[in-house]
């Protein structure tokens, strides 16, 4: 008896003892990806043109349309990011006025005639002005437009055809940015949706070189300034003539205002909701060949 059970204690201390692998921890939930630069969720992106960019109302234009969009791109940015009037935008963007006026008046004239209406025109310009205006590019696009108006400030007129497919294939180039994130964030929230997992929202790697700020507009009331004339005369049968130009401009009154310490007198109109809406007239504004400037609330 004493012997079995000494076999059987010696075989009971051979044995090894039988490993179990650890349970693992659990995942870490990942935080729900957020759109880039402030972007709504849910944004409709432009078409794939096939060539690594997106199809947008920029695409596939003629020389002659190509100075019109480069025109109301740099018009745009002396509108949204000069408001200081530090930058040299407005500057630049005035001085390339002045120089090339004869064509960008040609480039104009050819819009018209392609859209056979003042209203079809307005709505196209509308359209280029909006595309320049979207919020989550503005840092970007600000940034870039600072160089390229100053560069077509000193361009001698002969040269600006040449120069235009570059400098507005530049100022295009923080949007599609801004669109190639926001296709990202789309793959990562799916990836997202698909792990069920959840946690605080936060933006993708990809994202972080976007700006995520977005400048709110609301306030007092703005106005816009329809040029500036040489007496209150010349004012009025200015007026006249910018109610048939401008559709939209048949909705306000004008202010006769004298230009301080100068003869000159300048048409405003207002109020207008905010700055966002103040760019929208100034599109139109410019659809009908017109020189227009926000006025902020408080400025003179």
């Amino acid at each position: 008896m004493t012997a079995t059970c000494a076999v059987l204690l010696l075989a009971g201390c051979g044995r090894k003892p039988v490993k179990t692998a650890p349970t693992p921890p659990p995942a870490a939930d990942q935080p729900r990806p957020l759109p880039p630069s402030g972007a709504p969720e849910g944004l409709r992106l432009p078409e794939s043109d096939g060539r690594g960019g997106y199809r947008t109302v920029n695409s596939d234009i003629s020389v002659t349309e190509t100075l019109w969009h480069l025109r109301s791109a740099l018009n745009v940015a002396a509108l949204s990011c000069d408001r200081s009037g530090k930058t040299g935008i407005t500057t630049n963007y005035n001085a390339l006025l002045g120089r090339q006026r004869k064509q960008l008046a040609a480039a104009y004239k050819a819009e018209a005639s392609r859209f056979g209406s003042a209203s079809a025109t307005d709505a196209h310009v509308t359209q280029v002005y909006n595309f320049f205006a979207q919020p989550p590019a503005q840092p970007a696009f600000c940034a870039a437009a600072k160089g390229v108006a100053a560069e077509m400030a000193a361009l001698a007129p002969e040269t600006l055809d040449t120069a235009a497919p570059a400098a507005l294939a530049r100022l295009i180039q923080p949007f599609t940015d801004f669109y190639r994130a926001y296709a990202d964030y789309r793959l990562a929230l799916a990836d997202w949706e698909k792990t069920g997992r959840s946690g605080n929202a936060k933006p993708v790697a990809r994202m972080a070189s976007l700006s995520t700020a977005v400048t709110s507009s609301a306030g007092p009331p703005w106005r816009i300034q329809l040029g500036a004339y040489s007496g209150d005369r010349a004012a009025r049968d200015a007026w006249a003539r910018i109610r048939q130009r401008m559709t939209a401009a048949n909705d306000f009154t004008p202010d006769y205002e004298a230009v301080p310490a100068s003869p000159l007198v300048r048409i405003r109109i207002g109020p207008i909701t905010d700055r966002n809406q103040a760019i929208a007239l100034c599109a139109a504004a410019a659809g009908a060949g017109l020189d227009c400037l926000p006025v902020a609330p408080g400025k003179g």
